[in-house]
């Protein structure tokens, strides 16, 4: 399942883009060009930048197809609108945009870590948890949600309750509640504290605030769902909440486990590698390993479903 190494002048290019495009994103470039479209020494007066600066940044993003051109005049092009401009387009992604910029601080610490066995976490410093819940909230997962939430259904009969644990971003809640099925979106304080007041007025989604490796909300429900949640914690609380999700289920109810998989998504050991510099106790687990967890709560038949993304799986087990 390896993948083909990618070129270091590739690397390069990806690398410089991924930090200039930030940088300018995160500066207001784009947002106010789009505002008012400029010219180079426009732009610098409005902003305050140096004129030379201004000057060769703006090339540059045109060059890299994030801004056009005429007449001296530089606007957003399509596609940056679309992807990072307009938060209210579905393709919108400067939230994970930032996300990604901040990820490099905590990627350069890997000699420390591999002396350590733990991140450094002083280079999580510059984390902002709005744009890691907004940014969770993007347009590759919300292609997905339909897809995911499809699979719930078959396989539970007519579920009318859910809770979608780790869910703050709201992608997944907000497929359920579509389907017609109540759902309760349960994450830690600091990331409800996001998209709590945006969750809260969707009909049929509740928001209770907690930490699933202490406790699960005090309800019976029909489906348990664990989003992009169990690669953050150790093989012990990935225990204790699975055990946890089987005794708040219904009878008949089932969990639905959103995940990487070892060996099965062409991802998962460099998604390992993130998490490595990210958690001291997440990793990327096998099949097996959830299987184990999940028999060893009371889960029966569990079964693993390849998405159409190939990076990610569902795990799918009754109670």
């Amino acid at each position: 399942m390896a993948l083909t190494p990618t070129p270091v002048r590739t690397l390069q290019h990806y690398l410089e883009e991924a930090i200039f495009v930030g940088q300018a994103h995160r500066l207001g470039v784009f947002k106010e060009l789009y505002t008012k479209p400029d010219t180079s020494d426009g732009l610098a007066k409005r902003m305050q930048f140096d004129t030379r600066a201004t000057w060769i940044l703006l090339e540059a993003l045109v060059e890299l197809g994030y801004l056009e051109k005429n007449n001296e005049i530089y606007s957003p092009t399509e596609y940056c609108t679309h992807h990072l401009i307009d938060e209210k387009n579905d393709e919108y992604e400067g939230n994970f945009l930032q996300f990604l910029l901040y990820l490099i601080n905590p990627w350069r610490t890997l000699p420390h870590v591999l002396s350590t066995g733990s991140p450094d976490e002083s280079s999580f410093k510059e984390l902002s948890m709005h744009d890691f819940i907004k940014g969770m909230d993007s347009p590759w997962k919300k292609k997905l949600a339909p897809e995911i939430v499809d699979l719930c259904i078959a396989h539970c009969s007519d579920p009318t309750t859910c809770i979608d644990i780790g869910g703050a971003p709201g992608t997944i809640a907000r497929e359920f509640v579509r389907r017609g099925i109540k759902t309760i979106v349960f994450d830690l304080p600091q990331s409800l504290a996001i998209t709590q007041d945006e969750l809260t007025t969707i009909p049929n989604i509740e928001v209770i605030a907690g930490d699933a490796t202490v406790a699960l909300p005090d309800r019976k429900v029909d489906i348990a769902f664990l989003g992009n949640l169990c690669h953050g914690q150790g093989p012990e609380d990935n225990q204790k909440i699975i055990t946890m999700c089987y005794d708040s289920l219904n009878k008949n109810g089932i969990i639905a486990i959103f995940d990487n998989l070892r060996n099965e998504s062409y991802l998962g050991a460099t998604l390992a590698l993130h998490m490595l510099t990210q958690s001291k106790k997440g990793n990327i687990y096998s099949r097996q390993e959830y299987f184990g967890w999940l028999g060893n709560a009371g889960f029966k038949t569990p079964k693993v479903y390849q998405l159409s993304d190939r990076a990610w799986q569902l795990i799918i087990a009754k109670k």
